[in-house]
């Protein structure tokens, strides 16, 4: 009797599976996204020898993205749907920022495309900062104290497919997503990319090329905690990203750490963060054709920051610690030092005005440009919308 019952209440499963799963509507697509915009100026070391050298004193900056998201959710209950996130301007001929598609039920979310890590995702990044101004990786620098390294500001949220072979930003190849329900305050979040340097694929034709340099088969795990306790809420989370293979001779698999918490008491809010990024900066040898055996460029960023809102009103300040090796040919290293005072006025929903006043000091070894000290003071304004 026992064995009818199971085989009947396989049949019904099957039955469930096979049966239509159709949603009262068809997906219904909406627009969202962001724009912002600042103005800002930068007094720094400028003669022959310094970074600052050959470099602007005031600039204005935007950046901007459209996204379209389209979702249903079906008669079963589950949700499905794609988002495309169009760049507002050209940016290093990618005018397709992320693009994929997800499921989401019981089961979690299942995303599959073009997109962020599971650190890059998911990280828990220090308060303080605003939208454009901060003393890690927001979105306007005020200072040339990176210039001449691999890495472009004192990022704190970086998965492995963040770089590629060239040192440049890349981040959303394709891939896939992961996340877990949220089992008390705690999600896990998984992702893996075949390739850190293919945003988008080939296999319409032939399978992808491999270039020498890529990272491939990257896999990412964060977990997070998100909790309101009596009094304070909390926010934590801790991951990695490594890559499995490599492709071409003497080419370091890179792995990343990161880990930051976030502690609230009414107003008041506190953080810090921390991420390790080991040989994320291989050096191509094109005498040999090929990577130079001694020679990964690790880097770390370590920092925190804090903020108090009121009406709205948010008054913050963060500050960051990079520490850069391998710079250059002859394995020198920098290290940088910034801080961050920042304002926010809230002047609608969606709409807030910031500024950021900053100082930040760099300072390497004898071969390396910033030899001898180079300072900044930087002041900026500017704008964020979202829609």
């Amino acid at each position: 009797m026992r064995k009818i019952l199971v085989g009947t209440s396989a049949l019904a499963s099957v039955g469930l599976l096979a049966s239509p799963a159709f949603a009262a509507d068809g997906i219904k697509l909406s627009l969202g996204g962001f724009f912002r915009t600042s103005v800002n100026a930068n007094i720094d070391d400028n003669g022959q020898s310094d970074l600052g050298h050959n470099h602007d004193a005031s600039e204005v900056t935007s950046d901007a993205e459209i996204y379209f998201i389209g979702k249903t959710t079906l008669d079963n209950g589950l949700t499905v749907g794609a988002r495309v996130e169009l760049e507002g301007e050209q940016k290093n001929g990618d005018q397709i920022d992320a693009a994929f598609v997800y499921f989401q039920g019981g089961f979690g979310e299942l995303r599959v495309g073009s997109q962020d890590s599971a650190v890059a995702m998911a990280c828990i990044t220090p308060v303080g900062g605003t939208s454009n101004f901060g003393a890690f990786s927001q979105d306007t620098i005020n200072n040339n104290a990176f210039d001449g390294t691999f890495a472009g500001s004192a990022t704190i949220c970086e998965g492995v497919d963040s770089e590629n072979a060239s040192g440049g930003a890349n981040g959303k190849s394709q891939k896939l997503v992961y996340m877990t329900p949220n089992f008390g305050g705690f999600q896990l979040a998984l992702s893996w990319s075949p390739n850190d340097n293919h945003e988008s694929g080939n296999g319409h034709i032939v399978m992808n090329s491999t270039t020498k340099g890529d990272q491939k088969q990257i896999v990412d795990a964060y977990l997070s905690y998100v909790h309101d306790f009596d009094g304070f809420s909390v926010q934590w989370g801790g991951g990695g990203s490594w890559a499995l293979a490599t492709d071409g001779d003497n080419n370091k698999k890179k792995s990343f750490y990161q880990t930051g918490m976030n502690l609230t008491f009414g107003n008041f809010s506190v953080g810090g963060a921390f991420e390790y990024m080991k040989d994320v900066n291989a050096r191509f040898d094109a005498t040999s054709g090929d990577f130079a055996t001694d020679h990964g460029g690790d880097m770390w960023v370590a920092g925190g920051g804090l903020a108090y809102t009121f009406d709205a009103w948010t008054l913050g300040a963060q500050y960051s610690y990079s520490k850069i090796d391998g710079v250059d040919v002859s394995d020198s290293n920098r290290k940088i030092q910034q801080v961050e005072l920042t304002g926010q006025y809230a002047l609608g929903p969606g709409i807030t005005l910031d500024a950021g006043l900053g100082y930040a000091h760099a300072n390497g070894t004898s071969s390396d440009a910033a030899h001898g000290g180079y300072d900044s003071f930087n002041i900026g304004i500017g704008s964020a919308f979202t829609f």
